[in-house]
């Protein structure tokens, strides 16, 4: 009898069509969630209008969806290990869409309409960290970095092609008509299905052909035998708990990460929601803002592909700090008047360098064993959407309060340090 290490084997395979179809389907479903996150920021102006809300009221509204991340992050990452991949990505993808979807329905009542975005946040969180756990598996791991780095990218597509259709469809459809079109994500279910699910629940529960077709699809040198015996690293001996990301020399990165996670999505979601704003505070018109926005979506696709290429070679430590380096800079530079041109510019590089987040979830991944990944990613994540959740309120009491762009920006270059100096401290990832 022969005994089959599942992860060895497609750790050794090349990268083949198989792999990239996993890859495809993960982006084009991350793409749906990043334009599920940016909605609400391109529609704020003119819902902020049409409701007659307060600053204040747009910046607990923009954070209800990301409240609703912290919860969807840990609940649903926490099942993950326990129901499977596959299933909980569904769950994300339904969460995320139709209640999205809904807010275009019931924006009337201010508490559903806050309801509903919640609801919408808690896949929004899990479909980030689900991804990962699935492509940390079913990814050759010469190109593994790459493929993880480079996939968050799907978030920053969507983001961007929400600010560029929100020019054309809110004159047409109105602010409701472009939260509605989020249904139409849907459709990405049935190729989600075909996707693995993850060795340690497909071993206890799939017949040995099913764990063959995929080891063939992943190496097809690989030639299975009838008395094969599949086994998954450490999978009999690791509890899945929260506390398991505290032992084993686990705990020193799992507080920084979670401190990086935190900040770096504090900036990322006070730009998400209150950017647009913030330019038409500086002057510009709504298209105008909105198109500047862009720009910051387009330096976030650009820098998750550049940070691939770069993680790949240096690894994530350095690839991190550097990054935090240089988006510090361009907050600082941020702060100082320039023309809309150099305004424009400093919105892209500035997109380029926030991909640090697309850089913290594949460090996370190689920090803790394969059983009790979709648990780390999970809490790592309910600490990112934290941060996110907190930002909108407290750039929106700053705006609210008279607070100029500039001040607001010299306010953001303090999360930027603390990343920074976090990034700095981490050790090399366990399982790198």
């Amino acid at each position: 009898m022969r005994q089959v290490n599942v992860n060895d084997v497609i750790d050794n395979s090349k990268m083949n069509n198989y792999f990239r179809s996993i890859w495809t389907i993960i982006l084009f479903a991350l793409i749906i969630d990043g334009f599920d996150q940016a909605v609400y920021g391109a529609a704020l102006p003119m819902l902020m209008k049409d409701l007659n809300l307060s600053a204040s009221v747009g910046g607990l509204l923009g954070s209800a969806s990301l409240w609703g991340a912290v919860v969807g992050a840990l609940l649903l990452g926490y099942l993950t290990d326990r129901v499977g991949r596959r299933k909980m990505i569904v769950v994300a993808v339904i969460l995320y869409t139709s209640f999205t979807a809904l807010c275009a329905i019931v924006a009337h009542d201010i508490l559903l309409f806050a309801t509903c975005r919640f609801l919408a946040g808690m896949g929004i969180a899990a479909i980030t960290p689900i991804a990962n756990s699935i492509l940390s598996e079913f990814t050759p791991k010469s190109s593994r970095r790459f493929l993880l780095t480079s996939n968050i990218i799907g978030i920053n597509i969507g983001q961007m092609v929400t600010s560029l259709i929100a020019i054309g469809l809110i004159p047409l459809i109105g602010w409701r008509g472009l939260f509605g079109i989020s249904i139409l994500g849907l459709v990405i279910i049935p190729f989600l299905l075909k996707i693995p699910e993850t060795m340690v629940i497909a071993l206890k529960k799939d017949p040995k052909s099913k764990i063959a077709s995929v080891l063939t699809q992943a190496d097809p040198s690989f030639v299975p035998q009838e008395d094969d015996e599949y086994v998954v690293d450490s999978v009999q001996t690791v509890k899945q708990s929260v506390t398991e990301l505290f032992k084993g020399g686990l705990a020193w990165n799992t507080i920084l990460i979670w401190i990086m996670f935190f900040v770096n999505m504090f900036i990322i979601s006070s730009l998400l929601v209150w950017l647009p704003k913030i330019i038409t505070l500086m002057g510009y018109s709504l298209n105008s803002a909105l198109l500047l926005n862009s720009l910051l979506y387009l330096g976030l696709i650009f820098g998750g592909i550049v940070s691939g290429k770069i993680a790949q070679r240096f690894g994530y430590k350095k690839t991190l700090i550097f990054y935090y380096i240089v988006n510090a800079g361009f907050i600082l530079l941020m702060t100082i008047k320039s023309t809309t041109t150099v305004f424009a510019v400093l919105l892209f590089l500035l997109g380029f360098t926030l991909c640090a987040q697309s850089l913290i979830y594949p460090f996370t991944s190689a920090n803790y064993p394969m059983t009790i990944r979709g648990t780390g990613l999970g809490f790592g994540a309910g600490v990112t959407r934290l941060g996110g959740a907190l930002s909108p309120i407290v750039i929106g009491i700053f705006v609210a309060q008279g607070m100029t762009p500039v001040d607001i920006f010299r306010f953001l270059l303090i999360p930027a340090l603390v990343g920074l100096a976090a990034s700095a401290l981490t050790r090399k990832a366990a399982y790198d």
